[in-house]
């Protein structure tokens, strides 16, 4: 019922999210701290708004876009996207969506087979989500697309992502990045892009730097007809700018 929600919702939006359904400003000491913190989100980013998308992304995509939760294989890590523009005079930054991408090594599982072949693609088309942030909760990262409705065709071809269940071909990675993404479909510039990560808590580690400082959580995840799964959550890469400042 949520999924058929979502999608009558968007019967109502001309081509973009509507603007009343994004976040809030981010203020300018917690920008700072995206590029220098050992835990780099904002602060509207809690933990349990993260558990609460995440549980709404598997509710909606779990064995249609991923099988395995919190693994590096399949699922992982999402990127957060951001617009810069001036409020209050001042350029600033807003969080708009996230994209995931799952199916993470599925290559390796097809052709390498240097991993489980458990996993193995699931569905080439079905790799990449845009999950849309509000500062509504009810409206809260409910609104999820597959990522190929906004990919800017020439920045990637666009028939890798047009057919389900097609047989992968190795010349492929099926990924949709943060730069591949049309801003005019979107309905904003991106201006930047954060990766937090989220990892099964029996195999997460201290980041890249050995620091256990930059991990928060655990958090708990329920895949449907299955399990729970406890996460742990880390940023490990820095805030990367995708456009420059406005003027």
């Amino acid at each position: 019922m949520r999924f058929v929600s979502s999608l009558l919702k968007n019967l109502f939006l001309t081509g973009t999210i509507a603007s009343s359904l994004w976040a809030g400003a981010i203020p300018k000491t917690e920008e700072d701290a995206m590029v220098y913190h050992w835990w780099k989100l904002p602060g509207e980013f809690s933990e349990s708004r993260i558990e609460k998308l995440l549980q709404k992304l598997c509710d909606e995509t779990y064995e249609k876009g991923f099988k395995y939760l919190g693994v590096e294989e399949d699922l992982f890590h999402g990127h957060i996207l951001f617009e810069r523009k001036e409020h209050n005079g001042i350029p600033t930054l807003f969080p708009r969506a996230i994209l995931y991408h799952t199916q993470e090594e599925a290559h390796k599982a097809h052709w390498e087979k240097s991993i489980d072949s458990k996993f193995d693609y699931l569905n080439v088309a079905n790799r990449n989500w845009i999950q849309w942030l509000s500062d509504d909760p009810k409206d809260d990262g409910y609104f999820i697309e597959n990522a190929k409705k906004y990919l800017d065709v020439t920045k990637k071809e666009p028939a890798q992502f047009e057919i389900d269940f097609a047989e992968p071909q190795e010349k492929w990675h099926y990924t949709i990045h943060a730069s591949n993404l049309d801003g005019k479909k979107l309905g904003f510039t991106l201006a930047g892009e954060l990766q937090f990560e989220f990892k099964e808590a029996s195999q997460s580690a201290p980041d890249i730097y050995g620091n256990s400082l930059g991990v928060k959580g655990p958090i708990t995840v329920q895949l449907p007809q299955t399990s729970s799964v406890t996460l742990n959550l880390s940023t490990t890469t820095m805030f990367i700018e995708r456009a420059p400042n406005p003027k």
